[in-house]
């Protein structure tokens, strides 16, 4: 799987850089776009793979009327980052999960301006290219944690600024690229030693949830509870070291906001 996928997001990262002024589209909320691009690279990567593996269902990004079942699907973003993308921030990542039962068995992000391949397998590793990954073993006060601030959830406005508020006393610093999947990746690699945002959609971090995991760390609802992939939620990644602890702290913002 490994082999084939890897030339197939290749593929999809040239076809993304091809666009030298792609067409941008309202989704309808504050801030949230799609491009020309994110339906391209989407089409060539669900045609591709329903090539490769005939079996399998989908769940992506740029579409309907999907729902997860435990069948072998395939869970992708096409253009994660997609306002960097079209503002060439060059800080976009494509991200191809698999998930079996409901559980992730596989995932690849790929960086394409950086040429950095992010892969794992369930219980084989997580690896950046040839190098094996390994989450860092920082203490929270001198942590480095990523926010996702989800510009068009215009509702958790005030809850993610409380709860950045709420950190940066007791971290080292507040990181926020624009894409969820580099965040994550940079967790997996112990660039950073957590992330979170209080909506995250399945295709931001199937594919990243199994990466942090198969590195060391955690991943897991803010709230409590397990990584579901059938629907968004409150999105928590963290090194073992902090996780109750950075867990502990959102949870306290999100009861004082409470009625």
């Amino acid at each position: 799987m490994e082999k084939v996928i890897t030339g197939m997001i290749r593929r999809a990262a040239r076809l993304m850089l091809e666009f030298a002024d792609p067409a941008v589209y309202s989704k309808g909320r504050h801030a949230d776009f799609v491009t020309e691009a994110d339906v391209a690279v989407q089409d060539y990567l669900i045609g591709e793979l329903s090539r490769a593996f005939p079996q399998a269902r989908f769940l992506a990004e740029e579409g309907e009327g999907q729902q997860l079942t435990d069948t072998f699907t395939f869970i992708i973003d096409p253009i994660d980052g997609t306002t960097n993308y079209f503002r060439r921030r060059r800080c976009s990542m494509i991200s191809i999960g698999a998930v079996e039962g409901k559980e992730p068995v596989f995932g690849m992000i790929y960086d394409p301006y950086r040429d950095e391949l992010y892969h794992a397998e369930r219980g084989k590793g997580a690896w950046c290219n040839a190098e094996r990954l390994h989450v860092a073993d920082m203490p929270l006060e001198k942590a480095l944690i990523g926010l996702g601030s989800g510009p068009y959830y215009e509702d958790l406005f005030d809850l993610t600024s409380r709860s950045f508020a709420a950190l940066l006393p007791k971290a080292a610093d507040i990181r926020r690229t624009g894409s969820a999947c580099m965040d994550l990746c940079d967790v997996a690699a112990g660039r950073s030693d957590g992330h979170f945002e209080w909506q995250l959609q399945p295709w931001d971090y199937c594919a990243a949830t199994l990466l942090v995991e198969e590195a060391g760390g955690r991943c897991g609802n803010i709230l409590g509870g397990l990584v579901t992939y059938d629907r968004g939620i409150p999105h928590l990644a963290a090194s073992a070291r902090i996780y109750d602890e950075l867990q502990a702290i959102l949870q306290q913002v999100w009861r004082a906001g409470q009625p």
